[in-house]
């Protein structure tokens, strides 16, 4: 397939700054339904086995659509910022719009000798860190200046330095530039391999940054939050997000018109929205040297002797401040100091030693309107840290723009990061040197997917997939889209799947292979040609 007729591939043109922010957050704020748009993808098809379902006799609860559980992770320090591990269930109250909540869930923040030295493989052959929290650093090479960069560098290397040959918790680095974000180093408990690969990645200049494309830059990072937050999903732990360099920008929304300023809160809810499913907080080491926080980065949110008056205006209504992003997420923001070393380790404490909190909203949750968080201690003396507030989902039936659907399927694609939020994994392959055509068998677990009901009383799985070619800079030379509805069996077992045949016709230049598949839910899995099949490809000289 030419990459011109992908129909994952993006466009740019030159148009206002108004029409960029249209057109480049419209593509962010999609997480509902998508089978209608992506039956308008060119070039789709659509094979799927009805008899190929696997059963065993272990039962697995299958997702439902509305589920209103609430999960926060919330870390309580001293006003010195020492962390506090030793709190009850009783030392706690939820508010959310202003009315107590029943704690429903409870846990303390568990030992660090629970997290395993190195995952386990789970059935799809990918690592699985269990309830582990993870640690992802996202190096911000978008937004930060190129001596800024050198210096976060330096630093993120001197913290790593000064840990112990095991980190306390599964760590990766996240490089985020002007072509997006991508992993430089998988989810690792070795120090040695994050160093290596650290000092390895080639810097890149900002380029975005230097001719002021604040618009695009936005965007980006948005759209980097939001795929951090669908490929992490799947790890059942909280995650804690550390941004080393500058804050993204923000967007005054007395210069929008009304329908932008919608766009914009569409694709900042959402992605709010994905952080808090993900149980993701952020972060963020400014590298500024030297500087005095202006006022609106210092936030006394959840320090219960500062609780003013119960509002529940939406933060994000009519503008966007990275800052308020970053304390709605549950996170901190690190800024002015020089030593971003200890401030990168301060972020992970507070990270990895967290409350885990679960209520069911007693308002039933009917709209997607912002609905406001507070926790509460007994002991004044003490500050909790975690989510303000979130926007409330649920599966419409209603069609998105086909751009939302592209924007995820061609995220996952290329990010190179393993997506496990469904259960995806290749059977087998096929190979036609003569039309230079790979057809796979995918399994598709049924248990992991997002079921709704019919009329008629049965459960449906809707799913869209993505098989891609991709070059070694991981830039997409050509895909094929499928789309399938289909029954589910009843009450599937854990290893119970339904196969999907995709094929591809492979361009020139491919260096690797990947399915993607994406639920109803926006859930994404991912799987990979493993070195034996890529190898068969190979040999078959249809490159």
């Amino acid at each position: 397939m030419n990459p011109s007729d992908s129909p994952l591939r993006t466009r740019s043109g030159n148009s206002t700054q108004a029409s960029r922010l249209d057109r480049l957050v419209r593509s962010l704020g999609g997480y509902s339904s998508l089978m209608a748009a992506a039956m308008s993808l060119t070039g789709l098809t659509s094979v799927l086995c009805p008899d190929c379902f696997g059963q065993d006799n272990t039962a697995a609860s299958t997702l439902r659509v509305k589920s209103q559980l609430v999960i926060l992770d919330p870390a309580v320090t001293t006003k010195d910022g020492r962390v506090v591990t030793n709190l009850n269930r009783d030392d706690f109250s939820i508010f959310e719009d202003g009315v107590e909540q029943e704690i429903r869930y409870f846990s303390v923040p568990g030992p660090s000798d629970r997290i395993p030295e190195t995952p386990r493989k789970d059935k799809f052959g990918k690592d699985d860190w269990g309830d582990s929290p993870l640690t992802l650093l996202v190096l911000d090479a978008l937004n930060t200046p190129f001596d800024e960069i050198a210096y976060s560098r330096q630093q993120a290397n001197k913290y790593l330095s000064a840990q112990p040959e095991l980190l306390n918790q599964p760590t990766t680095i996240l490089w985020l530039d002007d072509a997006g974000i991508h992993p430089i180093a998988p989810l690792t408990r070795v120090r040695q391999e994050l160093l290596r690969a650290l000092q390895s990645e080639r810097p890149t200049l900002p380029g975005k940054l230097a001719r002021g494309a604040g618009v695009e830059r936005l965007s980006s990072s948005l759209a980097a939050l939001q795929q951090i937050a669908l490929f992490s999903r799947g790890s059942k732990g909280g995650k804690q997000i550390v941004w080393i360099g500058r804050s993204f920008p923000g967007v005054d929304g007395t210069q929008l018109g009304k329908e932008q300023t919608s766009l914009l809160n569409r694709a900042v809810s959402s992605t709010l929205d994905l952080l808090l499913t993900a149980r993701a907080a952020i972060y963020v080491v400014d590298p500024a040297l030297n500087l005095e926080p202006p006022a609106d980065r210092i936030s006394t949110s959840g320090n219960p002797q500062t609780i003013s008056p119960f509002s529940s205006a939406d933060p994000f209504l009519h503008s966007f401040s990275f800052t308020s992003f970053v304390d709605q997420s549950g996170g901190k923001y690190f800024y002015g100091g020089n030593d971003l070393n200890n401030e990168i380790a301060s972020s992970i404490d507070r990270g990895t030693h967290f409350y885990t909190i679960g209520y069911v909203p007693s308002s039933p949750i009917e709209d997607g309107r912002y609905r406001k968080i507070e926790i509460r201690l007994k002991n004044s003396n003490l500050q909790v840290q975690s989510k303000q507030g979130y926007y409330p989902t649920e599966i419409s039936q209603a069609a998105p723009n086909e751009r939302d659907l592209r924007f995820d399927l061609h995220e996952a694609a290329v990010s190179r990061m393993p997506y496990n939020s469904i259960g995806v994994a290749i059977r087998s392959c096929g190979f036609q040197a003569d039309t230079k055509t790979v057809t796979c068998e995918v399994i598709v677990y049924n248990h992991s997917l997002t079921a709704t009901d019919a009329e008629n009383g049965e459960e449906h799985a809707s799913i869209v997939s993505v098989f891609g070619a991709l070059d070694q800079s991981a830039v997409l030379l050509g895909n094929s889209v499928s789309a399938v509805s289909f029954k589910l069996p009843s009450n599937p077992g854990a290893n119970s799947y339904s196969l999907l045949r995709v094929h591809l016709t492979v361009p020139s230049r491919t260096a690797s292979l990947r399915v993607v598949v994406r639920d109803i839910d926006g859930r994404i899995g991912t799987a990979d040609l493993n070195s034996a099949m890529f190898a068969q490809i190979n040999a078959a000289h249809i490159f």
